[in-house]
């Protein structure tokens, strides 16, 4: 029976592993990139669960972990954003995932589930989430939420380094 609950600082070390083991999947499976290859600086920086960002979404209140007999099977990192897009109140999902022993089970569903109800009772009038147009999966996940895809994809600035 698969648990849903709310992030924990207790979680930080077993969600990172799984964050990273699944960026390293989508890398080397997807992108045709050698995780061995990246710098560990890189690394470091990547994900939800960066050293920067955990407490972030852990304060945010609307991330929550997916526990089997007592283990991390999956996560979602979401937070209130005040406007995004011409919406007020949007519940911004920055990451979903789901070890691949426990794909395909319903984990991820309700991952999003709980963050979209949770996120609505906290006054959300929408959910946006980023989604890669190659992982079918998760593309079919999002679908069956209920999930719009106007097939817009989101860009990126880095201000550090803008000049």
């Amino acid at each position: 029976m698969v648990e849903i609950r709310a992030l924990k600082e207790s979680d930080r070390g077993h969600v990172r592993a799984l964050e990273l083991f699944c960026i390293r999947e989508y890398l080397e499976s997807s992108l045709k990139k050698n995780w061995d290859d990246l710098p560990q600086d890189l690394i470091d920086q990547l994900g939800a669960s960066s050293k920067g960002s955990f407490d972030h979404y852990l304060d945010s209140g609307l991330s929550y972990v997916a526990l089997e007999e007592g283990q991390i099977i999956g996560f979602v990192f979401t937070q209130m954003m005040d406007f995004i897009n011409n919406v007020p109140k949007v519940l911004w999902v920055e990451s979903v995932a789901v070890h691949p022993d426990h794909r395909r089970k319903g984990v991820g569903y309700k991952l999003l589930k709980k963050c979209a109800t949770d996120g609505k009772k906290k006054g959300a009038k929408a959910v946006q989430s980023i989604i890669m147009p190659d992982l079918a999966a998760s593309v079919m996940l999002h679908k069956k939420l209920g999930f719009f895809m106007d097939g817009r994809k989101v860009s990126f600035l880095d201000l550090e380094t803008f000049q």
